[in-house]
């Protein structure tokens, strides 16, 4: 896979994981879990604004995804718990395309923040779950 085509891949999960915490947030049971889970959709949305920028920056063009809308499917809590794995999956993909990345400073710098968040959230994703109301 190119690093334009990761980069699409990357920039329709981050966008779909803003989406999820969206609407996880409605159905939160706490205003710490709501404040949390915003924080979370508001950094996945960033990664996704960077990517989109450095997309840009490499091709010359926009990308512009189509993101489904969410449904959510199981409890909240199990949500959660799945969230704990694709974020943890997350961060060690970012930190794999981390240390491969030599040529593209800005692109570095966007997998580490990336890497970075994806750690943070999987950790507050655990605290939300040991504190079940």
């Amino acid at each position: 896979m190119t690093v334009v085509q990761k980069l699409q891949t990357y920039i329709n999960a981050e966008l779909s994981d803003s989406a999820l915490y969206k609407e996880l947030a409605k159905i939160a049971p706490s205003e710490t879990d709501r404040q949390l889970l915003m924080e979370f959709s508001e950094d996945e949305q960033s990664h996704a604004d960077e990517f989109k920028r450095i997309y840009r920056a490499m091709t010359g063009r926009s990308y512009i995804p189509i993101v489904p809308p969410v449904v959510l499917k199981e409890p909240y809590y199990d949500i959660l718990r799945d969230r704990v794995l694709d974020e943890s999956v997350d961060f060690r993909k970012y930190g794999e395309q981390y240390l491969l990345t030599t040529q593209n400073d800005t692109l570095k710098n966007a997998y580490y923040r990336a890497r970075t968040d994806e750690n943070v959230h999987a950790l507050r994703l655990l605290y939300l779950i040991s504190m079940q109301h």
